[in-house]
């Protein structure tokens, strides 16, 4: 499927889901559900999904889909997610599902008591962007004040006649070094051969970093009739 013809296809489940969530009175956000229990959050816009992961478990919810992913297995939601406007929501049968699953993740020790959060900090994020090689991905580092909570969002160019799109979202927080790294992934992305940009954003006093980088193929030494164009 084309990146047009993926974005197409969220935009239609993005409008179908967004009016049951209006009208849902116990929906819980999947980013409250995130920093409630640990999970690195990522949305990913163009694909009306969300990606919450801890050690060892990656878990992926999509819009209007009662079905999701736990890691390996598939688990039948007791209502599917719907897009509010901003966020995926769920029941809190499913939140509860995925507070248990963190609790059977467990942080690592160096991880498991964190400081309180910062509302404000001084000084700037640098950002490197580089692909992942063999999947469809971009490798995220970078540097900035220690303890901070970072997002990193990903744009890009999908077609001449419209504007840039976000392609994926993702939080981490910053080191005691001041260090950051993630993997984003990039398959409802632009096609081949586009230029994509990483904006790294923290709490106010700490200045934005970008960096950009060339989407190519995913394994460039394959010759396959597949991604052949017709003739």
């Amino acid at each position: 499927m084309s990146s047009i013809a993926r974005l197409a296809f969220a935009l239609t489940v993005i409008a179908a889901t967004a009016a049951p969530a209006a009208a849902a009175d116990a929906s819980i956000p999947l980013a409250r559900v995130a920093a409630d229990n640990g999970y690195a959050y990522a949305f990913l816009a163009s694909e009306g999904a969300v990606s919450l992961s801890r050690p060892g478990i990656v878990i992926v919810l999509r819009a209007g889909q009662r079905l999701y992913r736990i890691g390996d297995r598939l688990v039948a939601a007791d209502s599917a997610p719907v897009f509010d406007g901003t966020d995926l929501v769920v029941t809190p049968a499913v939140a509860a599902v995925l507070r248990r699953v963190a609790q059977e993740h467990p942080l690592p020790p160096s991880s498991a008591i964190m400081p309180e959060p910062m509302t404000t900090a001084t000084g700037a994020l640098t950002v490197e962007a580089r692909p992942v090689a063999g999947r469809d991905a971009v490798a995220i580092r970078g540097r900035g004040p220690a303890g901070v909570p970072v997002t990193v969002t990903i744009t890009g160019e999908i077609s001449r006649d419209l504007p840039a799109v976000v392609i994926a979202r993702a939080t981490t927080r910053t080191g005691p070094d001041g260090t950051f790294a993630m993997e984003i992934g990039t398959s409802a992305g632009p096609p081949r051969g586009s230029r994509i940009v990483a904006t790294a954003t923290s709490v106010p006093g700490v200045t934005p970093g970008t960096a950009s980088v060339v989407v190519g193929q995913t394994t460039p030494q394959l010759d396959s009739p597949l991604d052949k164009t017709p003739q």
